[in-house]
């Protein structure tokens, strides 16, 4: 197997034309297999400038849609790493309501002035039971392992970082397209299983935004370790 490891660094700020390639971001340690998300300390990382929260206006990246929780000027960066095999997501925030809980996640389409245009959840096995007006609540198919939940609490400056790794990769006609932030973390009993109360906070994916209308990512950075 090669040495390189293939990094995207894939964040709304991204899509401004004319920036360089982001700097190396060091992989994590590989998660146990308990499906518990991992909370790191809110520190900076390396990379282009985050996405800043504003009420909804047509082309915005990141939009409130609750300014008592998600605050404008707050920010957010979604990265994304892969051995090829693995996914590894990485999501910073900062400016939200220092002590607070928020549910995370990735979702099917992009954000809209309406909260629910971003979809329901990105699964990897999709829930045959589930339709758009009654999204998967089964813990069979709306869970960490299968979907990519980075729930978090806000620190004393209002900073978080999560990350998550999963055990397999985005196909490439199949991918998130919004990280939506919850007023609430998120519940796993069945019936209720992947809920997380109002949508607070979208930040656009910038899957989708290739050349020519690809739905592919925009070429990796290769890093030799």
């Amino acid at each position: 197997m090669s040495a390189n490891r293939m990094v995207t660094t894939l964040t709304a700020a991204c899509l401004s034309a004319g920036l360089a390639a982001p700097p190396a971001i060091a992989a994590p340690p590989a998660i146990a297999t308990s499906p518990a998300i991992t909370v790191l300390p809110a520190t900076a990382a390396p990379g282009p400038g985050p996405a800043v929260f504003q009420t909804w206006r047509p082309g915005a990246q990141a939009i409130t849609y609750d300014v008592r929780a998600v605050p404008p000027g707050a920010t957010a960066r979604v990265e994304f790493s892969s051995t090829g095999h693995n996914l590894w997501v990485r999501l910073e925030v900062t400016g939200l309501v220092p002590g607070r809980a928020y549910g995370a996640h990735m979702h099917v389409a992009e954000c809209g002035r309406d909260p629910k245009e971003a979809g329901p959840h990105y699964q990897h096995r999709h829930d045959p039971a589930a339709t758009k007006e009654k999204p998967s609540a089964d813990p069979r198919y709306a869970n960490p392992a299968n979907e990519i939940w980075l729930d978090f609490t806000a620190d004393a400056r209002g900073a978080a970082v999560a990350s998550r790794e999963q055990r397999w990769m985005f196909a490439d006609d199949q991918m998130p397209r919004s990280l939506v932030l919850h007023a609430e973390t998120t519940k796993t009993a069945p019936g209720v299983a992947g809920t997380a109360g109002a949508r607070v906070g979208c930040l656009k994916l910038p899957f989708g935004y290739g050349h020519a209308g690809s739905s592919r990512p925009q070429p990796p950075t290769e890093i030799a370790l």
